[in-house]
């Protein structure tokens, strides 16, 4: 039976899709003689949120993906500041087409014709993928599923991948009918979470209805997002103290030998004289002329594993003193104890402050410069066995820890409080759906086991 019933859902699909493509070819002739040639770009605007961009699918591809779909399906003209002669019929243009045209329009085209205008736009989250084939969609905000047959976005999309559409099923077959054609990942799985969350405030039992008066608020979020993923926001970088990243290194000039700055300054390395100073740089006298050593304090404020935190680099040569750091914070921390330590023996000099924007540039220009790149021809320190090891033992410790810390994707839960409510578990879904997608085909030394964190949580 299934081998029989297969073939007849494909010709479905098939006559759905040529009826789409004729259908839409017959609707905007029809939006064009009782529209008007001014109807296209009024609904251009609205689609747009009136933010002026040209109709030019080169820079806006939703003119040719999802723009025209609703421009006959949906988009009803607005007559409020229009004089009473120049009324637009104010029903979208398919039914005025229907309305027109009555018994002479084919039944399958009025089928189509009055399923496509019943449905709204909404965002379906990709639930499963048979390549080449077809996708299994869920409705984010009204909670239906549905699989769509879908040759070409079945073969890119992935699961937790979320698309803005709207879905048409006749006779046991379902296609997308105008789809936007930016793909939204699982991190912004919150924002549509917090759509649902508010209309459920307007009308608990909400439904298709309620889509559709909420249209363009739908249609922002969609542009929203599609902006943050085109043009995301600088990161709002951060040492492990939670400070801003700021990039500093501090200049003193010393009034005293280095051996006396470095006794000084000693205690903030955590570490004992000898085993310090055996790195150091001796003249034939055996007077110490530089060292550097890390300025460390025990334990980490976010990183409850870790035994210590590397705050800055101090670095003494004969007659100064220099210091690294990351953040105007640890920088003025530093600068109290240095003068705490040596007074008027270490006299302040400038501060040389790195931008955040400068240190990504650098990055993006010369990625080996990273700390933990080795250079060509140099040996990667990161592959020695015991730091490979080292790091697998933080890693651990850290998603063990990670199950019980308010995380703010999970509105400030834990992953283990969400886990005990529906909604928790959506929004818990949807991080580890993220944190699957960032780790496809990458090694990551510290990427969790997505599956042992589900069984963890009781996500299985």
């Amino acid at each position: 039976m299934a081998k029989k019933s297969a073939p007849v859902v494909s010709l479905n699909w098939q006559k759905m899709r040529a009826t789409e493509g004729e259908l839409i070819d017959i609707l905007l002739k029809h939006l064009g003689r009782h529209y008007g040639s001014e109807a296209v770009s009024e609904a251009w605007d609205e689609f747009s949120l009136w933010n002026e961009v040209p109709m030019d699918p080169e820079t806006e591809p939703e003119l040719d993906t999802i723009f025209l779909p609703w421009l006959v399906f949906n988009w009803i003209p607005d007559n409020a500041e229009v004089d009473a002669a120049k009324h637009l019929p104010e029903m979208p243009v398919a039914m005025h087409y229907l309305k027109r045209k009555g018994p002479q329009v084919d039944s399958f085209y009025r089928r189509f014709i009055e399923e496509a205008c019943s449905q709204p736009y909404s965002f379906f989250q990709v639930t499963a993928v048979d390549p080449g084939r077809s996708l299994s969609l869920k409705d984010l905000l009204l909670g239906r599923e549905v699989t769509v047959h879908e040759r070409q976005a079945s073969a890119i999309l992935c699961r937790g991948d979320t698309l803005f559409t709207r879905t048409v099923t006749m006779d046991n077959a379902s296609i997308m009918l105008g789809c936007a054609p930016t793909i939204i990942p699982p991190r912004y799985l919150n924002d549509l979470i917090d759509m649902r969350e508010r209309m459920a405030e307007i009308r608990s039992d909400f439904g298709r209805e309620l889509l559709e008066e909420h249209d363009i608020e739908l249609r922002s979020l969609y542009y929203r997002i599609r902006e943050e993923i085109y043009n995301p926001p600088l990161p709002q970088m951060q040492n492990t103290d939670g400070d801003p990243l700021q990039l500093t290194k501090l200049y003193y000039v010393l009034q005293c030998t280095p051996r006396e700055a470095l006794d000084a300054l000693v205690s903030l390395s955590m570490m004992d004289m000898d085993e310090l100073i055996s790195d150091g740089e001796f003249d034939e006298q055996g007077e110490l002329v530089s060292i550097e050593f890390p300025w460390l304090k025990k334990g980490n404020a976010q990183q409850k594993s870790w035994d210590n935190t590397v705050m800055g680099h101090i670095t003494i040569n004969s007659g100064q003193l220099t210091v690294d750091v990351n953040s105007q914070q640890r920088a003025d921390a530093v600068k109290r104890k240095i003068t705490h330590r040596l007074g008027k023996r270490a006299l302040f000099r400038n501060a040389v402050i790195q931008s955040v924007e400068k240190m990504l540039e650098d990055i993006q220009d010369n990625p080996a410069a990273m700390p933990g790149k080795a250079g060509p021809g140099d040996e990667d320190p990161m592959m020695h066995p015991e730091i490979q090891e080292k790091i697998r033992e933080m890693a651990d410790n850290h998603w063990k820890e990670w199950l019980d810390s308010p995380i703010p994707a999970l509105k400030d839960q834990t992953p283990r409080e969400a886990a005990k409510s529906n909604i928790g578990r959506e929004r818990l879904n949807a991080l580890l759906l993220e944190f699957e997608q960032r780790a496809a085909g990458e090694v990551q030394p510290f990427a969790p086991d997505v599956e042992a964190l589900r069984r963890s949580l009781g996500l299985t």
